[in-house]
């Protein structure tokens, strides 16, 4: 490595460690999380978009979840 290549390499590493000590280290911190925050969004509206066709699978047939050891909750009639 010339002199010049190793004046160019602990310029840059100076450059880069005082950006990130002047708040670079903010702008990439904020960065990654909005990265995040995007991806658990993304994530949520999957789960709540699976919740609702479970619940509308569910409200279209009730009597499929509610069941006795006498038959269907439907059918079943109180003897007093």
């Amino acid at each position: 490595m010339t002199f010049y290549e190793s004046v160019a390499l602990w310029f840059s590493f100076f450059v880069s460690v005082l950006y990130l000590i002047a708040g670079g280290w903010v702008k990439i911190r904020n960065y990654i999380k909005a990265k995040a925050q995007a991806k658990a969004d993304a994530i949520e509206l999957e789960v709540q978009t699976r919740l609702k066709a479970a619940q509308a699978a569910t409200a279209d047939a009730p009597s499929a979840t509610a069941t006795s050891v006498a038959g269907s909750v439907n059918n079943f009639q109180a003897t007093a």
